[in-house]
C-alpha cells in the first residue's frame, strides 16, 4: 500500500511498504508519485528490486550528464 504526503516545500513524498520492503521517493507532482508507487508495487509483487525513479529513466550516458546539469542548476551552481 502506498502512502502520499505533501511536504512543506510543496513536493510530494511517496512511500511504499509491501511484503516487508520499504521504498520511498520524493516528487514534484502527485501524479508522478502515484505512477511511481504503482510501478514499485508491481515490481515488488514480481519479486524484483525496485530502483530509484530518477535512475530508472536513465538510458544513456548523455541522460546521466543531463541529470547532473539539472541538479547543479537546482542548487544554483555552475555545472
Amino acid at each position: 500500500m502506498a502512502a502520499f504526503s505533501k511536504l512543506k516545500s510543496g513536493s510530494w513524498r511517496a512511500q511504499v511498504r509491501r511484503k516487508g520492503r520499504y521504498v520511498g521517493e520524493t516528487f514534484l507532482r502527485l501524479d508522478d508519485a502515484k505512477r511511481w508507487a504503482l510501478d514499485v508495487e508491481r515490481q515488488i509483487d514480481r519479486g524484483e528490486t525496485p530502483s530509484p525513479a530518477r535512475l530508472a529513466r536513465l538510458n544513456t550516458f548523455g541522460d546521466l550528464i543531463d541529470l547532473h546539469v539539472e541538479d547543479m542548476c537546482v542548487v544554483g551552481k555552475a555545472p
